[in-house]
């Protein structure tokens, strides 16, 4: 395939690499063709061109060393970022009107969780702040699309790093909702003697919303990590700058509920009303944003080796007082030496095991001779349902991971 252009971005910094990719790739008439040359599998990019329908793309090569790329151009360029600037600017005027709200809808019906983020990043990249997309887009995104995100929103099961994090996202939430109670009677009370109960039920709330503090590090630390390896930058930006003012509420929060009797009256119950409305609005939509948005996004892009590798370091910082015990579990692995086996049983053994592992679970298996043959099988019969590692290759004895997905 003829190449209009190559657009070679290997060794430059993430800023210059954007402006080199999608300056040339916007500039593609329909039926040319772009070469891309980088050092990395470039997938969120994939997903991101491939989803306005305006470009294919074909592999030429595939690592190890570098990835390239042929971007061809399709069909004319659709306006999804004026669209966008455009629905912003007027969700930033106030009051949002009923066109605005089936605009918003029909445009968000459109796009996929992974094309939004993709679009909210280059929207910063041009100037919009993080606070303008945070308070205005993702709101109305919410209003309107709540219902269909979660109607279609991928699901994954025990002990995958996702699913814990959406548990330990009930457990908060149920919090927020005593949270909620516990305000509206605060603001009927007139003196500490009318909160007897409501006092202690306050202090274990906010013990529980400090303890979150794992499941927030999981995500800043390990998970956001690895998706901006995959150049996924803004989304958890925006989701670590709401860490930072949650912190800051919560523990006041836990201050004030764990000392109560050191404040005055009203002081205390001002701010608790105050504290309490914040939280319960604000980390309740943060939480959907999460689920919906955010780890949408993740499971698209994010490889089962590298899901593995989020694993371990979650394991590693460790979870909330509150996570359910079977989703923090870690994952069984069945160890197999085949080496004083004879060759025929070999085979019948490993298809028992393997039938039997629950997803999620691993076979290790030891054998004294490269095991292709079964690579092979594994390839033909369960291409999307198993993962195959090598933890020792030769040259006496051959250690293989094969994990069911």
């Amino acid at each position: 395939m003829q190449a209009e252009q190559t657009i070679n971005v290997k060794g430059l910094e993430h800023d210059q690499r954007e402006k080199m990719i999608f300056g040339g790739v916007e500039k593609l008439g329909v039926g040319k063709t772009a070469k891309l040359i980088v050092e990395f599998n470039p997938l969120p990019l994939v997903f991101m061109l491939k989803s306005g329908g305006e470009f294919n793309i074909a592999y030429e090569k595939e690592g190890p060393e570098e990835w390239v790329l042929d971007i061809t151009r399709v069909n004319e360029a659709s306006d999804k970022r004026g669209h966008l600037k455009r629905l912003l600017h007027e969700l930033s005027q106030g009051e949002v009107s009923p066109q605005a709200k089936e605009q918003a809808k029909d445009f968000f019906n459109a796009v996929d969780a992974k094309t939004l983020g993709d679009l909210e990043q280059e929207l910063i990249r041009e100037g919009v702040s993080h606070d303008q997309i945070r308070q205005s887009l993702c709101d109305i995104h919410l209003e309107v699309m709540r219902d269909s995100l979660v109607a279609n929103r991928l699901e994954v099961s025990a002990p995958h790093p996702v699913h814990t994090l959406m548990e330990e996202h009930k457990v908060i939430l149920q919090s927020l909702n005593n949270l909620d109670a516990v305000v509206s009677r605060v603001k009927q009370a007139e003196r500490y003697d009318d909160l007897i109960r409501e006092l202690e039920i306050l202090e274990d709330i906010s013990h529980h919303l400090v303890e979150a503090e794992n499941h927030h590090l999981r995500e800043e630390e390990v998970l956001f990590p690895v998706l901006e390896r995959h150049d996924v930058i803004e989304p958890p930006s925006i989701m670590k700058m709401d860490h930072v003012e949650f912190r800051k509420a919560k523990r006041e929060l836990f201050q004030l509920s764990h000392n109560y009797w050191t404040y005055e009256f009203s002081l205390f119950k001002n701010r608790v009303v105050e504290l309490g409305e914040y939280l319960s609005r604000e980390l309740s939509g943060h939480i959907f944003k999460e689920d919906n948005i955010l780890y949408q996004i993740a499971l698209q892009v994010l490889t089962p080796e590298e899901w593995e590798e989020i694993k371990v370091g979650c394991d590693r910082i460790g979870y909330c007082c509150f996570t359910p015990d079977d989703v923090a579990k870690p994952r069984k692995t069945v160890n197999l030496d085949l080496r004083p086996l004879p060759p025929f049983q070999r085979h019948e053994k490993i298809m028992k095991i393997w039938n039997d592992l629950k997803p999620g679970e691993t076979l290790r298996i030891t054998n004294d001779h490269d095991p292709k043959p079964l690579r092979y099988q594994f390839e033909a019969e369960y291409p999307q349902v198993h993962s195959w590692e090598y933890e020792q290759n030769g040259p006496s004895d051959w250690v293989v991971k094969i994990s069911r997905k």
